[in-house]
């Protein structure tokens, strides 16, 4: 858990929002009372996150699992397909043989 004033967080906001992106909890003081408090939503927006994405969130929330960093998939592509008919060139090989 982190603890920032107003203007420290005004002048940083990226930085602790992604703190709180990572699951971190900042409360935010003013004048050394803590005013506000923030951490991820309680209840991921439906329309937005399957069944089974919000249920890793909640795990994450409590620490039970860590969510990976990279979002892009690590899938490679298929080749691409080939327009050389493979057949003609074997037999003109062969032809060119004999």
């Amino acid at each position: 858990m982190k603890s920032v004033g107003v203007k420290a967080l005004k002048n940083n906001l990226s930085r602790y929002l992604a703190l709180v992106k990572n699951g971190e909890v900042v409360l935010v003081t003013d004048r050394d009372e803590v005013v506000a408090e923030l951490r991820l939503p309680s209840h991921p927006l439906i329309a937005r996150a399957s069944p089974w994405i919000a249920f890793l969130e909640g795990q994450a929330r409590q620490g039970s699992l860590r969510l990976a960093k990279h979002k892009r998939s690590r899938v490679v592509p298929p080749a691409a397909v080939s327009t050389v008919d493979g057949l003609a060139l074997l037999d003109e090989t062969r032809a060119e043989r004999f």
